[in-house]
């Protein structure tokens, strides 16, 4: 349902930037005000109100609608879509619930309910019931049945609409006099009904007085620049006369009152450009615009332009988000590259009808289709040509179809190319991982056609060719093994084309700023897991110590790293699978989880090596075949269960294990780390983050990104966040031999680091790898070896929230130049490909400093909302936080002084660049040592793992 509005006429002049009326209007409503009806208290946004949004749809774009001050929602959909929506957006974007007090349509709830005789006539446009504003009982009605529902949800702020319905059935000066001092005697009891209670109106230039006015965050008005004819469903300019008619209303009121006007515009999805100018055009004219199509079903354009971070992507999984998607090419091949340029994948199978809410142009960058079936059915095909034709990036791989093909204006042929085939890669086009082997059974003639560049072209030996890969006007496409093809003798798999350019050019990705998880305040992130298979086996050496003695004597107390350690209740409980060394196995492990360096998780209750199968919960259509030892441990007398599994582990490690005060809190996924959506929804109802499945495995021998697996995958509605490297089961052969192989992850980390860094740094292994000498060698060597890298470390659990947290960042052009970034606050990393203009760090706000490393610059963040501008030649130069292996906690800047406090988990390494005239106050007294280093960067360094900096100008 779409609410009832007006296309009006037109806005009030503002001062650009917004004047303090607003922003002290804005800062009113950021109070939670009153309990009233037993309301939780709200936190509202508290800045300015400098930037709004209207979205009226029910698939509500939550992440990206949090770039905006203000945003408002239908009610219905938004409650629907999450009852908790206010708190959601709170506190950077201050959600105001759409509210018609003029007209009632019969989709709403109360519509049946109205007061007898309060209807006076019926809009037939919207087939609504209008109001007769006085009418004795209405007011009434409005606060109790319209407001009140709303104010128990937890809205503050209300967009009213209709406000001069009232029109239609007033006839008169007296009457419509006496409709308007109705109306605005309705919303003067609503002020003293609902302390802190704010209005966003549409129109109503008439109802504004000194009394009504402190409640109004502003007044909107539809089509001063460009408009929506919905009689002949055009759009257009609007006329001069209408324009200066509504400037001059908004005037009058801004005048009288300092209230703010907002400038509703309407352009065609495809006319994106012209959006862009629209919305400069209100915004030169003080005013704050929002520029979208009249269904307001869209991310349309403020003072901020929301950059699209989500990226459509098709799957042949008719069971969607589900374990068998771990299987997909779409998954395994295509995320990963999509996930550097900081795009999110919104998985979709092909065959989904449902429709997309709105235009897909401003929602998504781009439309991925990867099928690993031929057959690409109409749904895909009709969202593929939708995205064309509102200018969004298409891009096609895998299994495809002739017709597919011709949607997108080529010509395949009908009959297989004669070989011998040979592969060609024009010299411009950037090298792949491996030049594919195309049989000719795989070939059809083909052109990309006008304006594509090809990458790589099959030759038949009579002249005819294939363009297999390209980059086109309309995106790109990598037809099967010309994307992704397996080497002969079942060597692995390769890339044919550089995935990583081939995204970037197909997708017309920018230099825009992304979040990043691989790095923290400008050093490669660095965080230690384990498992907790092999707790109580022996170790192969005098005397058979357990493991779990080993382990911790002679890893975890020595290198004192935080860690994340689990525990597999079948394996140390006295009713468990080895009851004769329970009481061992315990006491290590409360050892272990008595360090305070040691955050405690779940590795299940019975260790699932196949949880789909244990729980029953098989796939629709592909079978699987139980395993000979069974899908779980054979614990005796226990009946699988997903709930004691999840609830049941945490539970008894926390009463058994765990000192008090410490919880259980992540769930560390076992077997093969596929588990059902029902399992992945039960450790998030139980509070816990999980981790485990996908990893890397790229080494020398093997240097394809095919081996690094992307930061997770959807289970219905939740997020597995896989484990970012592999343990060493992957470099032993399943722990059959060689056992030193653990020591090739060292390759990995060094892969995964240059050219591009793609991950940060994970210790991950089972305990029963130090049962063996070789591979308790190979884990003290990687252990040594990360520690004598330039590393931030953090836990797995701060790891999992940033990876959340990384979904839900929002990037957004501003109007004004620049950037504005927006993160929950586990994530403060974001990067910048290179060579980008660097940040000006005076201008910029929230911004501490920055770094560079392999075609990025990294942008240390210090608040939830950044916003970024480039540096000029006449920019006064800052002090620049260059990297630290500690979190920036505190971070006060000044004109000529600087306040910073760091906290980390070992002593403090903290590098700085500061410019002529600028020194460390107070240094020595604080336990700071300071060392100059090449470049005019300066390290600090401190015993302690929390201290702060103090840095001052002194001139001369």
């Amino acid at each position: 349902m779409i609410p009832r509005r007006l296309f009006l006429k037109g806005i009030a002049p503002l001062t650009w930037p917004l004047p303090a009326a607003l922003a002290g209007s804005a800062a009113a409503a950021a109070a939670s005000g009153s309990s009233l009806d037993g309301a939780p208290r709200t936190t509202q946004a508290a800045a300015p109100l400098q930037s709004l949004a209207f979205y009226y749809g029910a698939q509500i774009p939550f992440d990206e609608l949090s770039a905006f001050d203000g945003v408002v929602l239908e009610p219905e959909h938004a409650l629907a879509a999450d009852p908790a929506v206010v708190a959601r957006l709170a506190p950077q974007t201050l959600a105001m619930a759409y509210v018609s007090l003029g007209e009632v349509q019969a989709s709403r709830p109360y519509a049946a309910d109205l007061p007898a005789g309060a209807v006076a006539g019926r809009n037939p446009e919207w087939d609504a019931q209008i109001i007769d504003q006085t009418h004795a009982r209405w007011p009434a009605f409005v606060v109790e049945r319209i407001i009140a529902p709303l104010w128990k949800a937890g809205f503050r702020a209300f967009f009213l609409d209709t406000l001069d319905s009232y029109h239609r059935i007033a006839k008169t000066d007296a009457a419509r006099l006496q409709q308007a001092q109705a109306l605005r005697a309705t919303l003067r009891g609503l002020q003293q009904r609902y302390e802190g209670i704010r209005f966003l109106l549409n129109r109503g230039f008439e109802l504004v007085d000194a009394e009504l006015a402190p409640s109004v965050l502003a007044v909107a008005a539809e089509s001063l620049f460009q408009r929506w004819d919905p009689q002949s469903r055009r759009y257009g300019e609007v006329p001069e006369a209408d324009r200066r008619w509504l400037l001059d209303r908004f005037a009058e009121l801004r005048s009288r009152y300092g209230i703010a006007g907002v400038a509703i515009d309407y352009c065609a999805p495809a006319e994106r450009p012209l959006a862009r100018q629209t919305a400069r055009r209100i915004a030169d004219a003080g005013l704050i615009p929002w520029v979208a199509e009249p269904s307001l079903t869209s991310l349309g354009v403020s003072t901020i332009e929301v950059l699209p971070r989500k990226v459509l992507l098709l799957h042949a999984n008719p069971d969607g988000n589900t374990p068998d998607l771990q299987a997909e090419s779409a998954h395994m091949y295509g995320a990963l590259p999509l996930e550097y340029h900081g795009f999110v994948p919104e998985y979709r199978y092909v065959g989904d009808a449902t429709p997309v809410e709105g235009p897909l142009a401003g929602r998504y960058a781009g439309v991925v289709l990867w099928s690993d079936r031929s057959e690409v059915p109409e749904p895909a095909r009709a969202l593929l040509r939708l995205a064309r034709e509102q200018g969004v990036p298409c891009v096609i791989l895998g299994q495809s179809e002739p017709a597919l093909l011709r949607d997108f204006g080529l010509q395949p042929g009908v009959d297989a190319l004669p070989g011998p085939i040979r592969v060609q890669r024009p010299p411009a086009a950037p090298a792949g991982e491996a030049l594919p082997l195309i049989a000719p059974t795989d070939t059809v003639e083909l052109a990309a056609g006008a304006g594509s560049e090809v990458w790589l072209s099959a030759l038949a030996r009579d002249g005819r060719r294939m363009d297999g890969a390209a980059i086109t006007p309309w995106g790109g496409y990598a037809l099967g093994n010309f994307g992704v093809f397996n080497l002969p003798g079942a060597a692995g798999v390769r890339w044919s084309v550089d995935p990583i350019e081939f995204f970037r050019r197909a997708l017309r990705v920018s230099d825009a700023p992304m979040p990043d998880v691989t790095t923290r305040v400008g050093r490669r992130a660095f965080f230690v897991h384990f498992d907790a298979d092999g707790w109580v086996n022996r170790c192969d050496r005098p005397g058979s110590p357990l493991v779990a003695e080993v382990l911790l004597r002679e890893y975890i107390e020595v290198y004192r790293t935080p860690i994340l350690g689990a525990a597999v209740v079948a394996e140390i409980s006295k009713e468990g699978v080895y009851p004769e060394t329970a009481e061992a196995g315990q006491q290590w492990a409360r050892r272990l989880f008595a360090l305070p360096f040691v955050e405690a998780g779940s590795h299940s209750w019975s260790h699932p090596f196949d949880w789909v199968v244990a729980a029953g919960e098989q796939s629709s259509h592909r079978p699987y075949n139980p395993l000979k030892y069974g899908a779980y441990l054979p614990v005796p007398g226990y009946r699988f269960s997903t709930e004691t599994e999840v609830v049941g582990s945490k539970s008894w490690i926390e009463q058994n294990l765990l000192p008090p005060g410490k919880a259980c809190s992540m769930f560390l996924w076992p077997g093969d780390c596929n588990p059902p959506v029902s399992a992945v929804a039960a450790v998030y109802a139980a509070g816990m983050g999980n981790i485990n499945g996908g990893g890397a495995t790229i080494t020398r021998s093997a240097p394809t990104l095919c081996n690094v697996w992307p930061l997770g995958i959807p289970k219905g509605g939740r997020w597995q966040v896989y484990a970012p490297m592999s343990n060493e089961q992957t470099y032993t052969n399943n722990w059959t031999g060689p056992f030193f192989g653990f020591e090739r992850a060292i390759e990995t980390f060094e892969l995964t680091d240059a050219p591009r860094r793609l991950k940060p740094i994970n210790l991950y292994f089972h305990p029963y790898v130090v049962s063996n000498a070789a591979g308790g060698k190979s884990l003290h060597k990687l252990w040594r070896w990360a520690l004598a890298q330039p590393l931030h470390t953090i836990y797995a659990s701060q790891y999992f929230a940033s990876v959340l947290a990384w979904q839900r960042a929002v990037v957004a052009r501003r109007l004004d130049g620049g950037w504005q970034l927006r993160a929950p606050d586990a994530l403060r990393q974001w990067r910048q490909p290179l060579p980008s203009a660097a940040p000006d760090l005076r201008r910029s706000q929230g911004l501490a400093g920055y770094n560079e490393h392999a075609q990025m610059r990294y942008l240390h963040a210090v608040a939830s909302t950044v916003v970024l501008r480039t540096a000029s030649e006449l920019a006064a130069a800052a002090p620049r936080l260059v990297d630290a292996n500690a979190d920036v906690v505190r971070w006060e800047a000044m004109d000529q002084r600087l306040e910073v406090e760091f906290s980390g988990h070992g002593p403090l390494d903290v590098r700085f660049e500061w410019p002529p005239g600028w020194r460390v106050k107070d240094a020595a007294s604080r336990g700071w040592r300071i060392e100059r280093e090449a470049g005019g960067v300066w390290r600090l360094a401190s015993k302690h793992s929390r201290g702060s900096i103090e840095l001052e100008f002194r001139a001369g």
